[in-house]
């Protein structure tokens, strides 16, 4: 071996473990599919729904609807969906026209927290 590759080979090394590093502290569970989608308008959903890329902690985890002045209006607790660990849903009340947020908050199975909100519009 000449002086550069002796050099040279700690330096590739390292970058190859960090590298291989990114992946696990990217995970996150993102939002993938959600029901109602974000800045729809239609009509009135019987639940919401989002499932995210990998599988969330229910008893971490939620769903919050509130109208555009910030005020709850579901009167249930969100659940996960029966057999999918990355799916949740919050049943939905009667709602009147308007513009609802829905906020929600997950923690991933390795421990990762992320939330979010987006608004959907019923006529």
């Amino acid at each position: 071996m000449n002086r550069l590759t002796k050099m040279c080979l700690p330096i590739a090394f390292t970058l190859v473990l960090m590298l291989a590093a990114v992946p696990s502290a990217l995970a996150h569970a993102h939002p993938m599919v959600m029901n109602p989608a974000p800045d729809s308008t239609g009509r009135v959903p019987s639940s919401i729904s989002i499932t995210f890329s990998e599988a969330i902690e229910p008893k971490f985890s939620s769903i919050q609807l509130t109208d555009e002045k910030g005020k709850s209006v579901a009167t249930e607790a969100s659940r996960p969906k029966p057999n999918d660990p990355k799916t949740l849903v919050l049943a939905v009340p009667k709602l009147t026209a308007g513009t609802y947020i829905v906020h929600w908050a997950n923690v991933a199975v390795d421990g990762h927290r992320l939330e979010g909100s987006y608004k959907f519009t019923v006529q």
